[in-house]
Protein backbone atom coordinates (compact mmCIF):
# COMPACT_ATOMS: atom_id res chain seq x y z
CA UNK A 1 0.00 0.00 0.00
CA UNK A 2 1.25 3.48 -0.86
CA UNK A 3 0.26 6.81 0.68
CA UNK A 4 1.45 10.36 1.29
CA UNK A 5 2.11 11.28 4.93
CA UNK A 6 1.66 14.59 6.75
CA UNK A 7 5.48 14.74 6.86
CA UNK A 8 5.71 15.13 3.09
CA UNK A 9 6.73 11.51 2.51
CA UNK A 10 5.59 8.83 0.10
CA UNK A 11 5.46 5.57 2.06
CA UNK A 12 5.12 1.97 0.97
CA UNK A 13 3.91 -0.51 3.60
CA UNK A 14 3.20 -4.23 3.57
CA UNK A 15 -0.56 -4.74 3.95
CA UNK A 16 0.12 -7.90 5.99
CA UNK A 17 2.24 -5.93 8.44
CA UNK A 18 4.39 -8.25 10.55
CA UNK A 19 1.72 -10.95 10.61
CA UNK A 20 3.65 -12.71 7.84
CA UNK A 21 6.66 -12.86 10.21
CA UNK A 22 8.78 -10.99 7.66
CA UNK A 23 10.39 -7.57 7.79
CA UNK A 24 10.25 -6.35 4.23
CA UNK A 25 12.90 -3.80 3.33
CA UNK A 26 14.97 -1.83 2.68
CA UNK A 27 13.48 -0.22 5.81
CA UNK A 28 14.09 -2.77 8.58
CA UNK A 29 14.58 -0.64 11.70
CA UNK A 30 10.90 -0.11 12.54
CA UNK A 31 11.26 -1.43 16.10
CA UNK A 32 14.10 0.94 16.95
CA UNK A 33 12.14 3.86 15.50
CA UNK A 34 9.18 2.94 17.72
CA UNK A 35 11.41 2.79 20.80
CA UNK A 36 12.90 6.17 19.98
CA UNK A 37 9.47 7.73 19.49
CA UNK A 38 8.15 6.29 22.76
CA UNK A 39 11.17 7.68 24.56
CA UNK A 40 10.52 11.14 23.09
CA UNK A 41 6.89 11.03 24.18
CA UNK A 42 7.84 9.99 27.69
CA UNK A 43 10.35 12.82 27.90
CA UNK A 44 7.77 15.38 26.78
CA UNK A 45 5.27 14.03 29.31
CA UNK A 46 7.45 15.06 32.23
CA UNK A 47 6.24 18.53 33.22
CA UNK A 48 8.67 21.28 34.16
CA UNK A 49 9.23 21.53 37.95
CA UNK A 50 7.71 24.44 39.85
CA UNK A 51 10.08 27.25 40.95
CA UNK A 52 12.27 26.24 43.92
CA UNK A 53 10.91 22.70 43.78
CA UNK A 54 13.29 19.82 44.22
CA UNK A 55 14.02 18.00 40.98
CA UNK A 56 12.58 14.50 40.74
CA UNK A 57 14.93 11.72 41.70
CA UNK A 58 14.65 10.33 38.20
CA UNK A 59 12.53 10.61 35.09
CA UNK A 60 9.88 7.95 34.62
CA UNK A 61 10.93 5.18 32.32
CA UNK A 62 9.82 5.38 28.70
CA UNK A 63 6.86 3.16 27.84
CA UNK A 64 8.00 -0.15 26.47
CA UNK A 65 4.67 -1.83 25.80
CA UNK A 66 4.20 -2.35 22.10
CA UNK A 67 3.52 -5.31 19.89
CA UNK A 68 5.31 -5.43 16.55
CA UNK A 69 2.53 -7.63 15.21
CA UNK A 70 0.32 -4.55 15.40
CA UNK A 71 2.82 -2.16 13.84
CA UNK A 72 3.25 -1.24 10.17
CA UNK A 73 5.92 -3.03 8.17
CA UNK A 74 7.42 -0.12 6.23
CA UNK A 75 9.00 -1.21 2.95
CA UNK A 76 10.40 2.12 1.74
CA UNK A 77 10.08 5.86 2.38
CA UNK A 78 10.66 8.75 -0.02
CA UNK A 79 11.00 12.17 1.62
CA UNK A 80 9.80 14.78 -0.89
CA UNK A 81 11.05 17.72 1.17
CA UNK A 82 14.53 16.27 1.63
CA UNK A 83 15.02 14.77 -1.82
CA UNK A 84 13.19 17.32 -3.99
CA UNK A 85 13.24 20.48 -1.91
CA UNK A 86 9.46 20.63 -1.84
CA UNK A 87 7.85 23.36 0.25
CA UNK A 88 4.33 22.15 0.92
CA UNK A 89 1.75 24.77 1.79
CA UNK A 90 -0.66 23.89 4.64
CA UNK A 91 -0.16 20.16 4.22
CA UNK A 92 1.05 17.34 1.99
CA UNK A 93 -2.17 16.00 0.53
CA UNK A 94 -2.40 13.62 -2.41
CA UNK A 95 -4.17 10.35 -3.10
CA UNK A 96 -1.60 8.39 -5.07
CA UNK A 97 -2.60 6.92 -8.44
CA UNK A 98 -1.04 3.67 -9.65
CA UNK A 99 -0.80 2.16 -13.13
CA UNK A 100 1.19 -1.04 -13.47
CA UNK A 101 4.46 -0.60 -11.59
CA UNK A 102 4.31 3.21 -11.66
CA UNK A 103 2.96 5.61 -9.03
CA UNK A 104 1.88 9.16 -9.85
CA UNK A 105 2.12 11.79 -7.11
CA UNK A 106 1.33 15.48 -6.65
CA UNK A 107 3.81 17.13 -4.29
CA UNK A 108 1.66 19.92 -2.75
CA UNK A 109 4.43 22.43 -3.48
CA UNK A 110 3.12 25.93 -2.77
CA UNK A 111 3.51 29.42 -1.38
CA UNK A 112 5.14 30.39 1.91
CA UNK A 113 3.20 30.62 5.17
CA UNK A 114 2.64 34.37 4.69
CA UNK A 115 1.44 33.90 1.09
CA UNK A 116 4.11 36.32 -0.13
CA UNK A 117 6.24 34.18 -2.43
CA UNK A 118 6.95 30.66 -3.68
CA UNK A 119 9.96 29.24 -1.77
CA UNK A 120 10.70 26.41 -4.20
CA UNK A 121 9.51 27.28 -7.74
CA UNK A 122 12.01 24.89 -9.32
CA UNK A 123 10.88 21.95 -7.20
CA UNK A 124 8.60 19.39 -8.88
CA UNK A 125 4.84 19.71 -8.70
CA UNK A 126 4.23 16.23 -10.12
CA UNK A 127 6.30 13.09 -10.45
CA UNK A 128 6.25 9.39 -11.30
CA UNK A 129 8.03 6.69 -9.31
CA UNK A 130 8.64 2.94 -9.30
CA UNK A 131 6.17 1.45 -6.84
CA UNK A 132 8.53 -1.38 -5.89
CA UNK A 133 11.65 0.65 -5.12
CA UNK A 134 10.53 4.25 -4.65
CA UNK A 135 12.87 5.41 -7.41
CA UNK A 136 11.75 8.60 -9.16
CA UNK A 137 11.26 8.00 -12.89
CA UNK A 138 10.46 11.54 -13.97
CA UNK A 139 9.25 14.83 -12.55
CA UNK A 140 7.72 18.10 -13.74
CA UNK A 141 7.67 21.62 -12.33
CA UNK A 142 5.50 23.32 -14.96
CA UNK A 143 3.48 25.49 -12.51
CA UNK A 144 6.74 26.98 -11.20
CA UNK A 145 6.38 30.63 -10.22
CA UNK A 146 2.71 30.62 -11.25
CA UNK A 147 1.46 28.53 -8.32
CA UNK A 148 -1.48 30.37 -6.74
CA UNK A 149 -1.55 28.78 -3.31
CA UNK A 150 -0.93 25.04 -3.01
CA UNK A 151 -1.36 21.87 -5.07
CA UNK A 152 -3.67 19.26 -3.59
CA UNK A 153 -5.34 17.56 -6.54
CA UNK A 154 -4.87 13.83 -7.04
CA UNK A 155 -3.73 12.57 -10.47
CA UNK A 156 -5.80 10.42 -12.84
CA UNK A 157 -4.59 7.77 -15.28
CA UNK A 158 -6.41 6.62 -18.43
CA UNK A 159 -5.77 5.07 -21.82
CA UNK A 160 -7.62 6.96 -24.55
CA UNK A 161 -7.52 5.93 -28.21
CA UNK A 162 -4.32 3.96 -27.70
CA UNK A 163 -2.47 6.72 -25.82
CA UNK A 164 -1.92 6.39 -22.08
CA UNK A 165 -2.28 9.72 -20.27
CA UNK A 166 -1.85 10.90 -16.69
CA UNK A 167 -3.71 14.04 -15.70
CA UNK A 168 -2.49 16.44 -13.01
CA UNK A 169 -4.43 19.44 -11.71
CA UNK A 170 -1.84 22.18 -11.31
CA UNK A 171 -1.68 24.86 -8.66
CA UNK A 172 -1.58 27.40 -11.49
CA UNK A 173 -5.09 26.48 -12.61
CA UNK A 174 -3.90 24.42 -15.58
CA UNK A 175 -4.88 20.81 -16.15
CA UNK A 176 -1.85 18.95 -17.50
CA UNK A 177 -1.75 15.71 -19.47
CA UNK A 178 1.56 13.81 -19.60
CA UNK A 179 2.75 10.62 -21.21
CA UNK A 180 3.07 8.26 -18.20
CA UNK A 181 6.37 6.93 -19.60
CA UNK A 182 8.03 10.35 -19.48
CA UNK A 183 10.67 11.34 -22.02
CA UNK A 184 13.05 8.53 -21.09
CA UNK A 185 15.57 10.95 -19.58
CA UNK A 186 13.97 11.69 -16.23
CA UNK A 187 11.74 14.49 -17.44
CA UNK A 188 8.06 14.75 -18.25
CA UNK A 189 6.58 14.50 -21.73
CA UNK A 190 3.70 16.95 -22.04
CA UNK A 191 0.80 15.91 -24.25
CA UNK A 192 -1.44 18.91 -23.62
CA UNK A 193 -2.37 21.58 -21.09
CA UNK A 194 -5.60 23.46 -20.47
CA UNK A 195 -6.12 26.73 -18.57
CA UNK A 196 -9.27 26.32 -16.48
CA UNK A 197 -9.50 30.07 -15.79
CA UNK A 198 -10.61 32.93 -18.04
CA UNK A 199 -7.53 34.91 -19.04
CA UNK A 200 -8.94 38.04 -17.40
CA UNK A 201 -9.54 36.26 -14.08
CA UNK A 202 -7.50 37.79 -11.27
CA UNK A 203 -5.75 36.20 -8.30
CA UNK A 204 -6.23 38.01 -4.99
CA UNK A 205 -5.17 37.07 -1.48
CA UNK A 206 -7.53 34.98 0.65
CA UNK A 207 -9.71 34.02 -2.28
CA UNK A 208 -11.17 37.44 -2.99
CA UNK A 209 -10.41 37.18 -6.70
CA UNK A 210 -11.77 35.10 -9.57
CA UNK A 211 -8.68 33.06 -10.53
CA UNK A 212 -9.10 29.53 -9.19
CA UNK A 213 -7.08 26.37 -8.61
CA UNK A 214 -7.89 22.71 -9.25
CA UNK A 215 -8.63 20.93 -5.97
CA UNK A 216 -10.77 18.09 -7.35
CA UNK A 217 -9.53 14.96 -9.10
CA UNK A 218 -9.92 14.92 -12.91
CA UNK A 219 -12.47 12.34 -14.09
CA UNK A 220 -12.42 10.38 -17.35
CA UNK A 221 -15.75 9.16 -18.73
CA UNK A 222 -16.57 7.88 -22.21
CA UNK A 223 -13.32 9.24 -23.66
CA UNK A 224 -13.67 12.76 -22.24
CA UNK A 225 -12.04 14.51 -19.28
CA UNK A 226 -14.02 16.40 -16.65
CA UNK A 227 -12.56 18.87 -14.15
CA UNK A 228 -13.91 21.66 -11.95
CA UNK A 229 -12.25 24.68 -10.36
CA UNK A 230 -12.11 25.81 -6.74
CA UNK A 231 -9.92 27.08 -3.94
CA UNK A 232 -8.84 26.26 -0.41
CA UNK A 233 -12.10 26.09 1.60
CA UNK A 234 -10.65 28.65 4.01
CA UNK A 235 -10.90 31.17 1.16
CA UNK A 236 -14.68 30.95 1.18
CA UNK A 237 -17.14 31.05 -1.67
CA UNK A 238 -16.68 32.32 -5.21
CA UNK A 239 -17.36 31.63 -8.87
CA UNK A 240 -16.24 28.37 -10.44
CA UNK A 241 -16.42 26.41 -13.68
CA UNK A 242 -17.10 22.80 -14.62
CA UNK A 243 -15.22 21.79 -17.80
CA UNK A 244 -15.50 18.93 -20.27
CA UNK A 245 -12.34 18.51 -22.38
CA UNK A 246 -11.40 16.44 -25.44
CA UNK A 247 -8.10 14.72 -24.51
CA UNK A 248 -7.15 13.84 -28.08
CA UNK A 249 -5.66 17.21 -29.02
CA UNK A 250 -2.07 18.25 -28.29
CA UNK A 251 -0.29 21.38 -27.13
CA UNK A 252 -2.05 24.29 -25.43
CA UNK A 253 -5.73 23.37 -25.79
CA UNK A 254 -7.15 26.16 -23.59
CA UNK A 255 -10.36 27.92 -24.57
CA UNK A 256 -8.47 31.14 -25.29
CA UNK A 257 -4.92 32.44 -25.63
CA UNK A 258 -3.26 35.63 -24.39
CA UNK A 259 -1.47 38.10 -26.68
CA UNK A 260 0.06 41.57 -26.41
CA UNK A 261 -0.23 44.47 -28.83
CA UNK A 262 3.57 44.68 -29.11
CA UNK A 263 3.57 41.38 -31.02
CA UNK A 264 -0.03 40.40 -31.73
CA UNK A 265 0.94 37.22 -33.58
CA UNK A 266 2.73 35.50 -30.69
CA UNK A 267 1.07 34.22 -27.49
CA UNK A 268 2.59 35.73 -24.36
CA UNK A 269 3.85 33.69 -21.39
CA UNK A 270 1.36 32.94 -18.64
CA UNK A 271 1.25 35.38 -15.72
CA UNK A 272 0.41 34.27 -12.19
CA UNK A 273 -1.84 37.06 -10.96
CA UNK A 274 -3.70 37.85 -14.19
CA UNK A 275 -2.95 36.31 -17.57
CA UNK A 276 -4.33 39.27 -19.50
CA UNK A 277 -3.92 42.83 -18.21
CA UNK A 278 -5.65 45.05 -20.74
CA UNK A 279 -4.01 48.29 -19.62
CA UNK A 280 -0.64 46.72 -20.46
CA UNK A 281 -1.74 46.00 -24.01
CA UNK A 282 -2.75 42.39 -23.42
CA UNK A 283 -5.75 40.91 -25.19
CA UNK A 284 -7.49 37.58 -25.70
CA UNK A 285 -8.15 35.53 -28.82
CA UNK A 286 -10.14 32.30 -29.12
CA UNK A 287 -7.84 29.29 -29.39
CA UNK A 288 -8.27 27.49 -32.72
CA UNK A 289 -6.77 24.41 -31.06
CA UNK A 290 -9.17 24.51 -28.13
CA UNK A 291 -10.27 21.15 -26.70
CA UNK A 292 -13.36 22.51 -24.93
CA UNK A 293 -16.37 20.27 -25.39
CA UNK A 294 -18.49 22.31 -23.02
CA UNK A 295 -18.20 24.55 -19.97
CA UNK A 296 -20.67 25.18 -17.19
CA UNK A 297 -20.37 28.40 -15.21
CA UNK A 298 -23.95 29.68 -15.24
CA UNK A 299 -27.31 29.12 -16.92
CA UNK A 300 -30.34 31.36 -17.18
CA UNK A 301 -33.00 28.83 -16.21
CA UNK A 302 -35.89 31.28 -15.95
CA UNK A 303 -34.90 33.36 -18.98
CA UNK A 304 -34.86 36.67 -17.12
CA UNK A 305 -31.47 37.65 -18.52
CA UNK A 306 -29.71 37.28 -15.18
CA UNK A 307 -27.90 34.47 -13.41
CA UNK A 308 -29.26 34.03 -9.91
CA UNK A 309 -27.48 32.14 -7.12
CA UNK A 310 -29.14 28.84 -8.08
CA UNK A 311 -28.18 29.45 -11.72
CA UNK A 312 -24.45 29.64 -11.02
CA UNK A 313 -21.62 27.15 -10.61
CA UNK A 314 -19.41 28.04 -7.67
CA UNK A 315 -16.01 26.94 -6.42
CA UNK A 316 -15.77 23.29 -5.53
CA UNK A 317 -13.33 21.04 -3.73
CA UNK A 318 -15.31 17.94 -4.71
CA UNK A 319 -14.91 15.63 -7.68
CA UNK A 320 -17.75 14.95 -10.15
CA UNK A 321 -19.41 11.53 -10.24
CA UNK A 322 -20.78 10.25 -13.56
CA UNK A 323 -22.94 7.30 -14.59
CA UNK A 324 -25.38 6.66 -17.44
CA UNK A 325 -24.41 9.98 -19.01
CA UNK A 326 -25.49 11.89 -15.89
CA UNK A 327 -22.95 14.04 -14.02
CA UNK A 328 -23.31 15.14 -10.40
CA UNK A 329 -21.15 17.71 -8.63
CA UNK A 330 -21.58 19.72 -5.44
CA UNK A 331 -20.13 23.20 -5.03
CA UNK A 332 -18.80 24.92 -1.92
CA UNK A 333 -21.78 27.29 -1.85
CA UNK A 334 -24.08 24.33 -1.19
CA UNK A 335 -25.58 23.70 -4.62
CA UNK A 336 -25.83 20.15 -5.93
CA UNK A 337 -25.74 20.20 -9.74
CA UNK A 338 -26.97 17.48 -12.09
CA UNK A 339 -25.79 17.86 -15.71
CA UNK A 340 -25.85 15.98 -18.99
CA UNK A 341 -22.29 14.64 -19.22
CA UNK A 342 -22.24 14.83 -23.02
CA UNK A 343 -23.60 18.34 -23.52
CA UNK A 344 -23.28 20.13 -20.17
CA UNK A 345 -27.02 20.85 -20.19
CA UNK A 346 -28.40 21.43 -16.71
CA UNK A 347 -30.88 18.77 -15.63
CA UNK A 348 -31.57 20.15 -12.15
CA UNK A 349 -29.98 21.96 -9.21
CA UNK A 350 -30.72 21.44 -5.52
CA UNK A 351 -29.75 23.88 -2.75
CA UNK A 352 -28.43 21.98 0.29
CA UNK A 353 -28.26 25.28 2.23
CA UNK A 354 -24.81 24.34 3.53
CA UNK A 355 -21.27 24.16 2.18
CA UNK A 356 -20.14 20.88 0.66
CA UNK A 357 -16.53 19.63 0.90
CA UNK A 358 -17.01 16.12 -0.47
CA UNK A 359 -17.92 14.32 -3.67
CA UNK A 360 -21.08 12.43 -4.64
CA UNK A 361 -21.33 8.64 -4.50
CA UNK A 362 -23.56 6.75 -6.96
CA UNK A 363 -24.67 3.28 -5.80
CA UNK A 364 -27.39 1.38 -7.66
CA UNK A 365 -30.21 3.95 -8.04
CA UNK A 366 -29.06 6.17 -5.18
CA UNK A 367 -26.84 9.27 -5.13
CA UNK A 368 -25.31 10.25 -1.77
CA UNK A 369 -23.84 13.64 -0.85
CA UNK A 370 -22.96 15.10 2.56
CA UNK A 371 -22.71 18.71 3.73
CA UNK A 372 -21.29 20.88 6.49
CA UNK A 373 -24.59 20.90 8.40
CA UNK A 374 -24.12 17.16 8.88
CA UNK A 375 -26.88 16.14 6.51
CA UNK A 376 -26.49 13.22 4.13
CA UNK A 377 -28.86 13.69 1.20
CA UNK A 378 -29.90 10.64 -0.82
CA UNK A 379 -31.31 11.33 -4.29
CA UNK A 380 -32.68 8.90 -6.84
CA UNK A 381 -30.26 8.54 -9.74
CA UNK A 382 -32.12 10.37 -12.50
CA UNK A 383 -31.79 13.33 -14.85
CA UNK A 384 -35.48 14.05 -14.26
CA UNK A 385 -35.91 16.29 -11.20
CA UNK A 386 -39.38 14.86 -10.56
CA UNK A 387 -37.76 11.43 -10.17
CA UNK A 388 -34.55 12.47 -8.37
CA UNK A 389 -36.59 14.37 -5.80
CA UNK A 390 -40.07 14.36 -4.30
CA UNK A 391 -42.39 17.03 -2.99
CA UNK A 392 -42.84 17.53 0.74
CA UNK A 393 -44.72 20.46 2.24
CA UNK A 394 -44.57 22.29 -1.07
CA UNK A 395 -40.81 21.87 -1.52
CA UNK A 396 -38.69 19.46 -3.55
CA UNK A 397 -36.44 17.30 -1.35
CA UNK A 398 -34.10 14.32 -2.01
CA UNK A 399 -36.22 11.33 -3.06
CA UNK A 400 -34.94 8.79 -0.54
CA UNK A 401 -33.90 10.72 2.54
CA UNK A 402 -32.04 13.53 4.23
CA UNK A 403 -30.26 12.03 7.23
CA UNK A 404 -28.61 14.10 9.93
CA UNK A 405 -25.31 12.46 10.86
CA UNK A 406 -24.86 14.48 14.06
CA UNK A 407 -21.83 16.49 12.93
CA UNK A 408 -20.40 18.01 9.76
CA UNK A 409 -19.80 15.59 6.89
CA UNK A 410 -16.63 16.75 5.14
CA UNK A 411 -15.86 13.43 3.44
CA UNK A 412 -17.16 11.39 0.52
CA UNK A 413 -19.28 8.30 1.31
CA UNK A 414 -17.75 4.97 0.26
CA UNK A 415 -19.22 1.51 -0.37
CA UNK A 416 -17.17 -1.66 0.13
CA UNK A 417 -18.33 -5.22 0.74
CA UNK A 418 -21.99 -4.16 0.59
CA UNK A 419 -21.42 -1.74 3.48
CA UNK A 420 -21.82 2.04 3.28
CA UNK A 421 -19.12 3.95 5.17
CA UNK A 422 -19.64 7.59 6.15
CA UNK A 423 -17.45 9.72 8.38
CA UNK A 424 -18.52 12.93 10.03
CA UNK A 425 -16.39 15.29 12.09
CA UNK A 426 -16.30 12.90 15.06
CA UNK A 427 -17.39 9.40 14.03
CA UNK A 428 -17.08 6.74 11.34
CA UNK A 429 -20.32 4.93 10.49
CA UNK A 430 -20.67 1.54 8.79
CA UNK A 431 -24.21 0.94 7.51
CA UNK A 432 -25.51 -2.31 6.03
CA UNK A 433 -28.44 -2.58 3.57
CA UNK A 434 -30.80 -3.47 6.43
CA UNK A 435 -29.90 -0.21 8.13
CA UNK A 436 -27.86 -1.71 10.95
Amino acid sequence: MWYVTNLGEVRCVDTEGFHDNENDGPVTNEEQLIKDELAKRASRAVSAPAPNAKPPASKPAAPTTYNMQHEADVVWVYDMMKEMGISQHNMANCSITAAGDVLFVSTSNGVDVEHNYIPAPEAPSFFAMDKNTGKVLWSDNSPGLNIHHGQWSAPTYAEINGQAQVFFGGGDGYLYSFDPAGDGAGKSKLLWKFDTNPKIAKLELMGKGTRNDIICTPVVYDGLVYVATGQDPEHGEGVGTMWCIDPNKRGDVSKELAFNAADPSKPIPHKRVQAVVEKEGDFVRPNKNSAVVWEYAAFDADGDGENAFEETMHRTVGTPAIRDGILYIADFSGLFHCLDAKTGKVNWVYDMLSACWGSPLIVEDKVYIGDEDGELSVFKHSADPSEAMKEEDGEMVPFYATNNMGASVYSTPVVAGNVLYISNQTHLFAITPDGK
